[in-house]
């Protein structure tokens, strides 16, 4: 059998404005939506390589705030961030600050993983990750 990756699902406080963050600076479209009777509501969006689901639930909790730091979140067991591959992360990180995106860990390259990578944070502090492979 083969296993190939198909979402991650994140919750959020407000999806509307995450629904357009992530379609405005990334491509993300709206592929799927329903509102459950509890009053929880998930849209999965998709950019054509990768979807997320998106939940927005009543009165849901902030992220904490050791896990909106890339050297704190490992302090906690669980979900820690998502990476998209890109071509040269040095120039696309000039486009996440030129686009006046959360800037979380400037461009810096690990040799023992083979990868430089930055990170930024959507608007609910969740960490994203854009590595190049070296």
């Amino acid at each position: 059998m083969t296993l190939r990756p198909h979402h991650i699902g994140i919750s959020v406080s407000n999806l509307d404005r995450s629904l357009d963050w992530y379609g405005k600076n990334f491509g993300f479209v709206e592929r799927s939506r329903t509102v459950l009777e509890s009053g929880l509501k998930i849209v999965y969006i998709s950019n054509g390589t990768f979807e997320i689901e998106v939940f927005e639930q009543p009165n849901s909790q902030p992220l904490p705030g050791v896990d909106r730091e890339v050297g704190t979140s490992f302090a906690v067991q669980g979900y820690k961030h998502f990476a998209f591959e890109v071509e040269d992360v040095d120039a696309y990180w000039a486009d996440l600050v030129q686009k006046g995106l959360t800037q979380v860990s400037e461009p810096k390259t690990n040799d023992d993983l083979g990868v430089r990578y930055c990170f930024i944070s959507d608007p609910d502090g969740i960490l994203l990750e854009f590595l190049t492979r070296i």
